[in-house]
């Protein structure tokens, strides 16, 4: 009797899915969504207008702008006669980076002494300015090591030799290409399940309170766990069709790597849209109408998004907020995503984060239907 209930309220949902093409829509749409995103949303530098002063006018200094200007990132936009020049065009944001070769700066260097340049970085971003300045100073190593080189050369390739030398074998893993669109992608892909997760039960319910028809459910046998049930499982099924997209897009279009199994991360997904469902389910039985529902929904949202690590790493927090970032469902499914896609690990890494989720689901639902019985009483 419980079954036949339950799969003519879910049946029922379908229909009213179907039915609702403009939401339909926007749920298939916020994962196409991503792909902007993933164009757009960079902290890499790129194409960084840069001014340059040459005040020396040799062929040393030439050698050192021709440099900068082969910089991948970089772009000269300006070559100016004064260094006063500078200030007006990064007032008026036409550059954000300058350097400025002072005169004498070849001959310094073949009397033997330290040539000094000035490097002016707009630090307004200033993430896009440290990345900037390490590039800089990567060049600025390799320039220095070539007029070393040129020097013992003058003097024999024995004594060179004899020069002490740290050299950095540096290996990046996971991401060694450091493409930001990689991880801006991911963790944009589980924004969205979050965002979905709660705005679409919350959304559902509270249209059964402004359609009435809430009231006539609580005329009919149904107890609280069906009707969410029968709410929550077309959506989940919904959702993860619009997940699929976004997956595609993010492999097709970005050449995200997918190193684990993709079941799995399927799953754990599952899970997360129980465990957002259930903070959705809990927000529509508190609202009365729409604009309350999207009150109470961004008004977790956010610091749900802020303490997951997607947008700052949690290391970098206050030791309370760190403690805090526990509180957040979308940490674990983070850290599972990027563990899956980038890392290719398994069950057995992930398991504490696919606890984590599974308990949070279970809570939340639990919760919430203890919320929604009462408001059916």
């Amino acid at each position: 009797m419980m079954s036949r209930r339950l799969w003519g309220l879910m049946r029922k949902e379908v229909i009213q899915f179907w039915r609702d093409r403009a939401l339909m829509v926007l749920i298939l749409y916020t994962f196409v969504e991503i792909a902007i995103c993933g164009w757009a949303l960079t902290l890499d530098v790129r194409n960084m207008p840069v001014a340059v002063y040459d005040g020396d006018r040799t062929a040393q200094s030439r050698a050192l702008v021709d440099a900068f200007a082969r910089l991948e990132g970089f772009r000269l936009a300006a070559q100016v006669e004064d260094p006063s020049d500078v200030d007006a065009l990064m007032d008026a944001g036409k550059v954000q980076f300058a350097l400025i070769v002072p005169a004498g700066f070849a001959r310094t260097l073949r009397a033997g002494g330290s040539a000094q340049v000035q490097v002016v970085v707009d630090g307004t971003n200033s993430s896009i300015a440290g990345q900037a300045l390490a590039i800089t100073a990567g060049l600025l190593r390799d320039y220095n090591e070539q007029i070393l080189v040129r020097r013992v050369e003058r003097v024999g390739l024995a004594r060179y030799q004899l020069v002490p030398r740290v050299e950095n074998m540096i290996r990046i893993w996971y991401m060694p290409q450091l493409k930001y669109a990689h991880f801006i992608m991911l963790t944009m892909l589980t924004i969205s399940v979050l965002l979905l997760g709660v705005l679409v039960p919350a959304a559902a319910i509270v249209r059964e309170k402004e359609a009435g028809t809430f009231e006539q459910l609580m005329m009919t046998p149904i107890t609280g766990a069906e009707l969410i049930v029968a709410k929550i499982a077309p959506m989940i099924a919904l959702k993860l069709i619009g997940l699929t997209i976004g997956v595609l897009m993010s492999l097709w279009l970005f050449d995200v790597p997918l190193r684990g199994s993709v079941l799995l991360f399927y799953a754990i997904s599952a899970l997360m849209f129980m465990s957002s469902s259930g903070i959705g389910v809990l927000l529509g039985t508190f609202a009365r109408t729409m604009q309350q529902t999207l009150m109470l929904a961004f008004f977790i949202l956010f610091p749900l998004a802020f303490l997951s690590g997607t947008m700052v790493p949690i290391g970098n927090m206050p030791r309370l907020l760190q403690w805090a970032t526990y509180l957040s469902p979308l940490r674990y499914y983070v850290e599972a995503t990027l563990g899956i896609f980038l890392k290719g690990v398994g069950l057995d890494v992930l398991w504490p984060q696919t606890l984590a989720l599974a308990v949070y689901g279970l809570v939340l639902l639990g919760v919430s239907s203890a919320r929604f019985r009462k408001s059916l009483a």
